[in-house]
């Protein structure tokens, strides 16, 4: 099945957290990437390939790709255009029963065209989801509210995924966002403070990313 990857927020993570699941299991599952909007010029697919060193048979094309860094909302309007919602609805909901990670731009409530959210987008196209949280001050607060705005719309969350620096904040932050929402942990990752270089990224995936934490017949049974 294909799986919507959203965040409690910008720069949470969910590219990371992509590059991960890519570089585990695009070869062993055949599993692909998909960025629907992208906004701004600093793309998210050349980042994971850059990362992975995967060859451009994982990585399916934009959607829609526009200039301005935003939310796809204002960046759509300010080339004078919108998100055909409907259409990129339909088009999800076609491809969920493949092996495809789908990276939502920002978090839950992020307009793609005015007054329709991302939450709106994985509603309609039936898609599970699997949510990108940080390990920081402030987590608890954004992840809860992320949490309890899909389950009102009765979206299927997978569990939650901790990506961020260690902190004295971060095994209770962990704790009690997942026994107050009473939801999976998917597993963590300690994000170092500076950029990896493709070897040290795949070292630390070799090193720390736990298959049995990320569950292959879980997300890609």
């Amino acid at each position: 099945m294909s799986i919507f990857v959203t965040g409690t927020g910008t720069d949470i993570g969910k590219t990371f957290f992509c590059s991960l699941m890519m570089a585990k299991y695009a070869e062993e599952l055949g599993l692909k990437y998909l960025k629907p909007i992208q906004t701004g010029t600093d793309s998210d697919r050349v980042k994971i390939m850059n990362l992975t060193g995967l060859n451009e048979s994982y990585f399916l094309k934009n959607y829609y790709t526009f200039e301005l860094p935003a939310s796809p909302h204002l960046a759509a309007e300010m080339e004078n255009t919108t998100v055909e919602t409907d259409e990129l609805s339909r088009h999800l909901f076609s491809i969920k029963d493949a092996k495809i990670l789908v990276e939502g731009a920002g978090g839950v409530y992020v307009p793609i065209k005015r007054y329709f959210f991302t939450a709106d987008l994985v509603e309609q196209a039936k898609l599970p989801l699997v949510l990108v949280a940080s390990t920081e001050l402030g987590t608890i607060n954004h992840t809860l509210l992320s949490l309890e705005a899909l389950r009102k719309r009765e979206i299927k969350v997978l569990g939650v995924y901790f990506i961020g620096p260690e902190n004295p904040l971060r095994s209770d932050n962990i704790r009690t966002i997942i026994e107050a929402a009473e939801i999976g942990l998917l597993g963590t990752f300690l994000l170092p403070d500076r950029i990896l270089s493709r070897k040290q990224f795949l070292d630390k995936v070799a090193k720390e990313f736990d298959p049995d934490r990320i569950l292959p017949e879980l997300l890609f049974p």
